[in-house]
């Protein structure tokens, strides 16, 4: 083979290693670097304790709140109470017309006197002047009887001899009869006197007597009923007629709360209804948005035992006495903070942020568990066991000491390989896989 040939055959060698080395290291300069593991927030899964510690939002009301009104119909009078005013326990309200009640209490009265007056004379009997009087009377009586009955034995003779006539014989008849019954009423008139009055018409009386002291009760509290006054110390919420108005009887005329005490009322989810009952030691506290770093004392007044059909959720009501320096009315709200110890576990599972959990398709949820070093992320169903403000309670396939990805969920991918991330104060005091 000639020299010429074989420095052609070395050019093409060489031009084809040079466009070999040239074209790996364009593809090498095309292919991107590989991007750093992803850094994300975890947490290590723990058992729970047998503490509870929950906080729910509650509306503060009134633990009275009644409609006054007027046992009777009249026409108001005076209304000192007005829109938003304190009352004590007492106060006048307001005061109805009294003149028509003190008129018929007078007259109740007076029935009842005249009644009692006649009673004491039926029981006392009758006096000698009066007794004296009813024998002169029968004395009176009986002497016209005689005269009469002598006058009629004789035109009854006269008769039968055809002396008289028959009209003449009947007038004498008549007046005879009449003389005898004369006398028998005064003789009954004077035993009457002498004996008394008989038990029947005593204990009538004394019927009647009980009647009218009725009656004379009744008017007297129709009366009393003219002023309508606080049944207790509290605010004036509203007030609905004005004065000199015709009221009628059970018309509302003004509202009014008591605020010496108030109640909280919240609505306890099921779960918490359960574990709360089984609690050991429980402590509740009001706190309110004006006065963030106080806590109120709270008691449980009643608790419901029938769950709301739309929410299944439990009213429950608590007790507290009135804070002082803090305005609280009715119709605020307030968060109820309710801690207890000794409560046996009734759910299993973990507590974790609402932020670990990762929607998928329908209703299904998982979270991201670390595994292998360097670690990456495996996807785990789990099952939603409740809510808790921020936390969820889930059950899974994990274990206590298990570590989860709790931020930054929605950019992972399975098998993907992380980084964890750690407070400044724990660099350096564990490998960052663990």
């Amino acid at each position: 083979m000639s020299r010429k040939l074989i420095a052609v055959l070395v050019l093409i060698l060489v031009a084809i290693g040079a466009y070999t080395v040239l074209r790996e290291r364009h593809v090498a300069s095309e292919k991107p670097a590989e991007s750093p593991p992803r850094l994300v927030k975890t947490m290590t899964l723990s058992a729970g304790d047998d503490s509870f510690k929950r906080s729910y939002p509650g509306k503060v009301l009134a633990s009275q709140r009644v409609d006054l009104s007027f046992r009777v119909a009249g026409t108001l009078m005076e209304m000192p109470t007005l829109k938003g005013q304190k009352i004590a326990k007492g106060d006048l309200v307001g005061r109805l017309d009294p003149r028509d009640f003190d008129t018929q209490l007078q007259n109740a009265k007076s029935s009842l006197d005249n009644a009692k007056a006649q009673l004491a004379a039926m029981k006392a009997g009758a006096r000698k002047e009066e007794i004296s009087q009813l024998s002169s009377q029968v004395a009176s009586a009986k002497a016209r009887m005689d005269e009469a009955e002598t006058n009629f034995k004789r035109m009854e003779s006269l008769l039968k001899s055809g002396a008289v006539a028959k009209a003449t014989y009947d007038q004498a008849k008549t007046a005879y009869d009449v003389a005898r019954a004369a006398t028998n009423t005064a003789s009954q008139e004077l035993q009457k006197a002498r004996a008394g009055s008989r038990k029947e018409d005593v204990d009538a009386m004394e019927a009647t007597i009980k009647g009218l002291e009725s009656k004379v009760q009744a008017a007297q509290s129709a009366r009393e009923d003219t002023e309508l006054r606080a049944p207790f110390s509290g605010i004036v919420v509203d007030r609905y007629v004005e004065n000199f108005q015709s009221v009628q009887k059970d018309q509302p005329v003004v509202t009014i709360q008591n605020l010496s005490e108030l109640e909280v009322v919240i609505a306890l989810p099921e779960q918490d209804m359960a574990r709360s009952k089984a609690a050991g030691k429980i402590e509740m506290n009001a706190q309110f948005d004006a006065l963030p770093e106080r806590l109120f004392p709270l008691y449980l007044k009643e608790a419901s035992t029938l769950a709301d059909p739309q929410t299944q959720t439990y009213a429950i009501t608590f007790g507290m006495s009135y804070p002082d320096g803090l305005l609280v009315l009715p119709g605020m709200t307030a968060t109820v903070q309710i801690s207890a110890s000794g409560m046996p576990q009734l759910t299993s599972g973990f507590t974790i942020p609402s932020a670990a959990i990762v929607a998928e398709k329908g209703e299904k949820h998982s979270v991201w568990r670390l595994a292998g070093e360097p670690p990456a992320v495996r996807s785990v169903p789990v099952t939603i066991l409740g809510y808790n403000e921020d936390t969820v309670r889930v059950s899974g396939d994990f274990h206590a000491g298990d570590r989860i990805v709790v931020a930054g969920t929605q950019f992972l991918a399975e098998g993907e390989k992380v980084r964890l991330y750690r407070p400044v104060s724990e660099q350096g005091n564990a490998p960052s896989g663990k």
